[in-house]
């Protein structure tokens, strides 16, 4: 995808020449004044990219573009990463270039051509993903980019029909490949083992994986539910964590799915607790609060010993146990590993579970300071809005992404496409929502 991602990048900028082009052309008066009233009404008004042709069905387009996008990713994760492709070999030679290629043009036509935007947002997101795309091409994680220009497809579109494709396509893929390991047909003999525990994989390479492509559609059918949370849908998100819990043992997402579930009851039995004017404060100290506990946490630890566990003092090794060694993975990279300014493909030791961590020495600190201050905009933004179960699923993925580095894999966060508006530095209450698109500026 390094073609696809320098063929954006280009496209913005021959948009914004275009457009240029055009505006001068309809400004009134001569000179430096006539540029000027041009820049002013680019920078002020919404507009097309390359004209105004079609506009009444170019929005609509869009929308259909975004989920069509959306749909064909979660088939190409959820089924071609799946242990089929090693059953059939079409499935990653065929099939997945297929689905990605089409995932990414979809996305990329909806960028240029079904989406509305001030010169001022466009800038700031242009400027964004030209770091993005920086940091992509020295990582070389698919995810990555995968996710970036999802984010960007989202401007401007109601979530509720998106979110609805990747729910079905998902589960669609995901059960396909379930029926099939129990069939006998897909890995029907893996599993994972773990201090003498043996978990299911269910048709995937290990049992987290399975774990985080479920939490993802979790968090898609808790986001569709924003309007109006019911109890069964309370339910339903706690039977998914309790069946990631005894399932696949994948404890991060169980943890997550169950502590979701907690969260959304508390809200529908006690909705004023959300109300609270320290609301956005709070909401927004929740990025540097864990981020810190991500880095700061480990540095106590001391080597006491050749083996991998043998850490102290007794007490934080209690801890980096019931965290599966996180801690003393991070601590290990301090000593172990460079950061790269932007970004950079990480050894496979120590593999770096926590999103912070892995953050900072995969897409380096540039990339990592600003998916902190992306993520904190968003938590705010939501609770300024009063968007509240959008926000509990934020601040689950939050605590996910404390455990696991699957918060950067669209299909297990369907949430960072809240991240949308905090992009293109847009004004919380013309965030996309569910229902409808956000109202245009003209």
């Amino acid at each position: 995808m390094f073609e696809f991602a320098n063929a954006l990048l280009a496209a913005l900028f021959l948009a914004a020449v275009f457009d240029m082009v055009t505006a001068l052309k309809q400004a009134p008066g001569r000179g430096f004044a006539r540029a000027k009233a041009a820049v002013s009404g680019l920078w002020r008004k919404e507009h097309y990219l390359f004209g105004q042709w079609g506009a009444p069905w170019r929005q609509r387009a869009g929308e259909w573009l975004f989920a069509i996008g959306l749909a064909a990713y979660e088939v190409s994760v959820c089924f071609c990463n799946s242990m089929a492709r090693e059953n059939w070999a079409w499935v990653q030679g065929t099939l997945a270039p297929i689905l990605d290629w089409t995932a990414f043009l979809c996305f990329g036509v909806k960028i240029l051509l079904g989406t509305r935007y001030t010169w001022r947002s466009l800038g700031v997101a242009g400027c964004l993903y030209f770091i993005a795309r920086w940091v992509y091409f020295n990582c070389h994680n698919i995810w990555w980019i995968g996710l970036v220009v999802a984010v960007l497809a989202a401007k401007g579109v109601a979530l509720k029909k998106p979110l609805r494709a990747y729910l079905i396509a998902g589960t669609a893929a995901v059960g396909l490949v379930v029926a099939l390991h129990f069939a006998g047909i897909v890995a029907p003999d893996l599993v994972s083992e773990r201090v003498g525990e043996y978990r299911g994989t269910f048709g995937y390479g290990h049992p987290n994986t399975f774990g985080g492509l479920v939490f993802g559609l979790t968090m898609a059918y808790a986001m569709l539910r924003a309007k109006k949370v019911r109890w069964l849908d309370v339910a339903v998100v706690g039977a998914l964590g309790v069946f990631l819990w005894v399932g696949p043992a994948s404890r991060s997402a169980a943890l997550s799915a169950l502590l979701l579930a907690v969260l959304l009851a508390v809200y529908k039995v006690f909705p004023r607790l959300f109300g609270g004017r320290h609301l956005t404060k709070v909401a927004a100290s929740l990025v540097p609060l864990v981020a810190a506990v991500s880095f700061l946490l480990p540095l106590p630890l001391v080597k006491i010993g050749p083996w991998n566990s043998d850490f102290g003092p007794a007490w934080l090794a209690k801890i980096d146990g019931l965290l599966t060694n996180r801690l003393s993975l991070t601590w290990s990279a301090y000593y172990l590993l460079d950061i790269k300014i932007a970004g950079q493909v990480l050894d496979d030791w120590p593999p770096l579970d926590n999103s912070f961590a892995f953050a900072l020495y995969q897409f380096g600190p540039v990339m990592a300071l600003i998916i902190g201050v992306l993520f904190a905009v968003a938590m705010w933004g939501l609770a300024r809005t009063r968007r509240i179960p959008e926000l509990l699923c934020l601040t689950v993925m939050l605590v996910y992404a404390y455990m696991e580095c699957q918060s950067f894999h669209l299909t297990t966060n369907p949430t960072a496409l809240l991240f949308c508006g905090a992009v293109f530095a847009l004004a919380p209450s013309r965030w996309p929502g569910l229902e409808e698109a956000p109202p245009e500026r003209e």
